[in-house]
C-alpha cells in the first residue's frame, strides 16, 4: 500500500515538474517576442523625437532650410 502511494506521489511530482518547465519555456519565448517589438517601437519613437527636435531648430532659426532638409533626409533614411 505504501509503495503505491510513493509511486503516485512520484508521478504527480514528475507531472508538476513537466508543467513548470513548459511554462518557463513559454515565458522565455514570449519575452523574446516582446523584446523584438520594443526595439522596433523605440526606433520609431527616436525618429519622431529627432524630427521634432529638428523642426524646433529650424523654426528657431538655428539652422537653414537646406540644413533642415539634409538632416531630415538623414533621419528618415536611417
Amino acid at each position: 500500500m505504501i509503495l503505491i502511494i510513493y509511486i503516485l506521489i512520484f508521478c504527480i511530482l514528475v507531472f508538476v515538474t513537466f508543467i513548470g518547465f513548459k511554462a518557463v519555456g513559454t515565458g522565455i519565448e514570449a519575452k523574446k517576442r516582446n523584446n523584438s517589438y520594443k526595439i522596433t517601437k523605440n526606433i520609431k519613437k527616436n525618429i519622431s523625437k529627432d524630427l521634432i527636435k529638428l523642426d524646433k531648430l529650424y523654426r528657431s532659426g538655428a539652422i537653414t532650410k537646406k540644413e533642415f532638409q539634409i538632416a531630415k533626409d538623414k533621419i528618415l533614411k536611417s
